[in-house]
């Protein structure tokens, strides 16, 4: 772009970045496809767009509008300016419950548009999978549909009139409410006349899907509606800025039939047996989808309730009814028989568990190990229900002479399966299969009279193909409606009506052209999936599930919707620098790189919610611990990852310890130094260690066992530990609950309990003690190495937990601190308990990527405290009794506890607590992360992070008890609310009789 240019478009009243990285940032989508932008604009009215738009045009730089940026044709993508409507437009306004419409921004998202509708008892009726992040603007430039296409239609079903921006500025409303534009509506509407009989030829009915391009056959229906050519027009037109929608009724009842195959060919004949029952919807799901759900957290729920492992099959069709008539239609299916087995479900909460996976299918996918990957391509083609056994014949016909395999999934009643070849487009040869596949796969859907785009859009992927699919008539009035609308050819040029600029193996990304060459060796093993760096890097196809609004991936995003700031984002970016290896430019100390690495809060939440399994947490660490080996590690990340050793320092006079932390002017000095920040409170260390505690307590409770006169319930669980002789009050009535009837358990006393939080830890002791356990802490034990991992100190955090593994590992003698404070042989059963749930999975988990020896077989004696204590419960209900008590218990899970189980138990824990009701916070990270929350330069980035968590917990009535089990999560709580957080084993000690 020439100097002139950007002048002239940065002179628009609009937001606009020219930077490296933001460009690199947009410079893909979900696609198979990267080109590189000039710019990106953020407009925040429709006036902005209108001026940035005009400025563009002017100055003959493209435009290309972007929603979420999750096309899979490349629709979001361009070399010129791109117009991001996702960042500023998603207001909701004019509901009309009578008219039943409402008002919407063009970047507003589908689930935050049903959330806002459900309270009045309606929806948006095409429901997308990708509905989490999917814009409505984006929705009604694809006019996309999803599953429930045979009650619903496709999204331009349901736009009633539309705000747009065209390039010469103007801003104007279009329906048939609406005059404007009326030149070019007469244009048009003779335009379309003269084609009727090629539009009827082009585009037979029976179709429920879109059909390629311009509306112009559901303009023949509708004459009067200029917004039926923009539905589906793919940017390439103008600009949608806001539209007026058509809201429906949420159906009164929901049934859903799961019938298991053998084969996908035998679904596909029933699917075609069932449409006389009028689903509501028919998915198909195959094997190499339901596959890739194994061993996921997020997933396995849905596995059980379908037994997958059980019973295996082929292919799965999910046959849903809505309102009328459902048991008795569920009734029909069930009595067919059909497949290997049928399953109904009518509970909400089991049938969002398969639709889970059904909506997850395309992340999935590309979650499979390797380069070789389900690609996206001809994924978009569409014919009619009954054609689709015949269809996918003539498909499995193209792949099988190729030896290809081929994932088939997605809207069977609507006759559109999201067919995706495996291959691995880094290898020529299997490019050559991508090109013959895709040109073999359009002539096979005109042969059906199908739809080549369906519900994805054109795009890049498939332009080249529209001259085949529409014919040259069809072409030539689309190229005109194209100059009627847009007559400079600025909006998103090339795509739908071929220049020649886009072919479908042109433009891929960069990775797949030149794969990337790293400038270290990488040290961690990548253990759960892709045992590669690279591999792991590569699972991001741009999806943007990150971009979601739920908690928890990606905490940051949600607090900033900076694009940055998502793990897409920083994937992306990543990508990009290790690229960008020429005249001398360096990828480990690149200002992006920087960008991308320094506010990810290591969560981990993207580990289990992405279905591809990215896992920035780990991709961080092994870049930082690369740039800490090249060029030393720093003395503030030095001091974060020895942060046990402070601990020990301050317990030696924790008054003044403590005093010092107060004083004003030495955190002023702490904060230029260090860069932590003085804002921040400080962890004060306690009067009396806990594990000077428990040698005390140790010593108490064997005498209390010699002398047989004390119960658990009479010893003193407090930090002023009472001497053997003061242990001495009797009560029979309460047996001997004190003696160990179920052997020993090892506590792991964390860093935080032991110097800052003992009272924990005594908690912990007396309930672990009531259950009937002999409790022990590992003598000589150092910090578990989270402090150090995360300030990418690998080396450090290798040596610590190399030395508590020797520690734990059954292969030898370790020395325990044990109620008879003897040292003895740990025996390899002994289970060990960890109260904090960072310390958790850096043993279970993070210990393993580290490459120690033997980890494995720790992780599994490994668990946390409150997963033990509920299943002894489980298992012995009458193991603890407790007081009555009418409160409220609020729970927030700490990130990683949430990456490694459901912790859905933790209310239910709290509800064997006779009179509590509990709660789990629909929370996603609190910010505080360790030491990230105490850095100067991160501290608001923490606060709008913690938002939501603070809501949450100002929103709850007096007197709730707020658990927060992660240090970092109590302390943000403390810090910014009225609240004194509680960790689960206190909840539980007070409670116990």
């Amino acid at each position: 772009m020439k100097s002139a240019q950007l002048e002239a478009i940065a002179s628009s009243d609009c937001e606009i970045l020219f930077d490296n990285l933001t460009r690199q940032l947009y410079a893909t989508d979900a696609s198979l496809y990267q080109i590189e932008p000039a710019g990106v604009a953020f407009p925040c009215s429709a006036a902005q767009a209108s001026s940035v738009i005009q400025a563009a045009a002017d100055a003959g730089i493209s435009i290309t509008p972007r929603g979420a940026g999750t096309s899979l044709s490349g629709g979001a993508i361009g070399e010129g300016l791109i117009v991001d409507f996702s960042r500023h437009n998603r207001q909701i306004t004019a509901l009309n419950i009578d008219n039943r419409t409402v008002q919407v921004g063009a970047g507003v998202v589908l689930d935050q548009l049903n959330t806002y509708l459900k309270p009045h008892g309606f929806c948006f009726g095409p429901d997308v999978a990708t509905s989490s992040r999917a814009t409505l603007g984006g929705m009604i430039a694809n006019n996309s549909s999803g599953a429930h296409v045979p009650v619903y239609g496709t999204t331009a079903d349901h736009v009633v009139s539309l705000e747009i921006v065209l390039a010469d500025g103007r801003i104007n409303q279009i329906g048939p409410a609406y005059q404007a534009l009326r030149d070019e509506h007469e244009k048009i509407d003779n335009l379309v006349r003269a084609h009727v009989r090629e539009i009827a030829d082009r585009m037979p009915p029976g179709l429920l899907k879109r059909w390629p391009g311009y509306g112009v056959e559901r303009f023949l229906r509708a004459p009067n509606n200029l917004g039926e050519i923009l539905a589906g027009s793919e940017g390439t037109l103008a600009a949608i800025f806001s539209a007026e929608l058509k809201i429906s009724p949420l159906p009164r009842e929901k049934g859903l039939g799961v019938i298991f195959f053998a084969s996908v060919a035998e679904a596909m004949q029933v699917t075609v047996e069932l449409l006389y029952l009028n689903p509501a919807a028919i998915e198909h799901i195959d094997r190499p989808l339901l596959d890739q759900t194994k061993g996921q957290l997020l997933f396995q729920p849905a596995r059980d309730l379908l037994e997958l492992d059980a019973q295996p099959c082929n292919a799965i069709l999910l046959v849903e009814f809505y309102d009328d008539n459902v048991a008795e239609r569920l009734s029909i299916l069930q009595a067919r028989q059909l497949g290997l087995r049928t399953k109904v479900l009518t509970d909400a909460k089991e049938m969002n568990l398969v639709w889970s996976v059904r909506k997850a299918g395309l992340s999935l996918l590309t979650g499979r190990i390797g380069p070789a990957k389900p690609v996206a391509f001809i994924e978009d083609a569409a014919v009619r229900p009954a054609q689709l056994p015949a269809y996918v014949a003539g498909l499995k016909s193209i792949m099988e002479p190729l030896g290809l395999e081929a994932s088939y999934y997605g809207h069977a009643a609507a006759g559109l399966l999201h067919v995706r070849p495996v291959l691995d487009l880094h290898d020529r040869g299997d490019l050559e299969k991508f090109r013959q596949v895709a040109d073999q796969t359009s002539a096979l859907v005109r042969q059906f009279k199908g739809s080549l785009s369906a519900e994805h859009g054109v795009g890049i992927a498939r332009t080249e193909y529209m001259r085949e699919q529409l014919g040259d008539e069809i072409l030539r009035l689309m190229c005109e409606i194209k100059k009627t609308f847009d007559p400079k050819n600025v909006f998103n040029p090339g795509k739908i009506l071929s220049d020649g600029g886009h072919k479908i193996d042109d433009h891929l990304r960069d990775n797949f052209e030149r794969p990337i060459e790293l400038p270290f060796a990488p040290v961690l093993a990548f253990a759960f999936k892709d045992r590669s760096f690279i591999g792991n890097l590569e699972q991001c196809n741009g999806c943007g599930g990150c971009r979601k609004d739920a908690p928890t991936m990606c905490p940051t995003f949600l607090a900033t919707g900076d694009e940055i700031m998502s793990t897409r984002g920083r994937a992306n970016i990543i990508r990009a620098a290790l690229q960008l290896r020429v005249n001398g430019h360096d990828p480990l100390q690149s200002a992006e790189l920087d960008a991308a690495l320094s506010n990810c809060l290591s969560c981990k939440g993207c580990t289990p919610e992405c279905p591809s399994n990215v896992n920035l947490a780990l991709l961080k660490a092994e870049l930082t611990y690369a740039r800490h080996r090249r060029d030393g590690l720093p003395l503030s990340e030095r001091i974060f990852s020895n942060i046990d050793l402070l601990g020990r320092l301050g317990c030696l006079t924790p008054s003044l310890a403590n005093a010092t932390l107060g004083f004003g002017p030495l955190r002023v000095l702490m904060e230029k130094a260090l860069g932590v920040s003085a804002k921040r409170s400080l962890p004060r260390y306690a009067r009396m260690r806990f594990d000077r505690w428990f040698e005390k307590h140790s010593v108490a409770a064997v005498y209390e066992r010699r002398t047989n006169n004390a119960t658990v319930a009479d010893r003193r669980y407090k930090s002023d530990v009472r001497t053997p002789q003061s242990a001495s009050r009797t009560d029979s009535s309460r047996g001997e609950r004190g003696v160990p009837t179920k052997g020993r358990v090892i506590l792991w006393d964390d860093t935080f309990v032991r110097y800052h939080e003992p009272r924990i830890g005594v908690a912990a002791v007396k309930v672990l003690e009531a259950l009937g356990f002999e409790v022990s802490l590992v003598k000589n034990r150092r910090c578990c190495g989270r402090p150090a991992f995360s300030q990418g100190n690998l080396d450090a955090a290798a040596k610590l937990g190399q030395h508590n593994i020797a520690l734990l590992n059954n292969s030898g003698v370790s020395p325990v601190e044990a109620g008879d404070n003897q040292v003895g042989r740990l025996r390899y059963d002994i289970p060990v308990i960890f109260l904090e749930p960072s310390c958790y999975s850096m043993f279970v988990e993070d210990y393993r990527e580290l490459k120690i020896k033997n980890a494995e077989i720790v992780a599994k004696r490994c668990s946390l405290f409150e997963k033990f204590v509920d299943d002894i419960l489980d298992r012995e209900p009458s193991a603890l009794h407790f007081n009555p008590k009418s409160q409220n218990v609020a729970i927030h899970a700490h990130c990683h506890a949430k990456s490694l189980m459901n912790p859905e138990f933790m209310a239910h824990l709290v509800e064997r607590l006779p009179g509590r009701k509990g709660t789990l916070l629909d929370t996603g990270c609190c910010g505080m992360a360790g030491a990230f929350g105490a850095l100067a330069s991160k501290y608001e980035l923490s606060l709008k992070v913690a938002a939501p968590l603070v809501q949450h917990v100002n929103n709850h009535p007096p007197g709730t008890e707020i658990v927060a089990s992660g240090t970092s999560c109590r302390h943000q709580i403390v810090d910014l609310t009225s609240a004194k957080p509680k960790h689960m084993a206190e909840i539980i000690a007070e409670a116990m009789v």
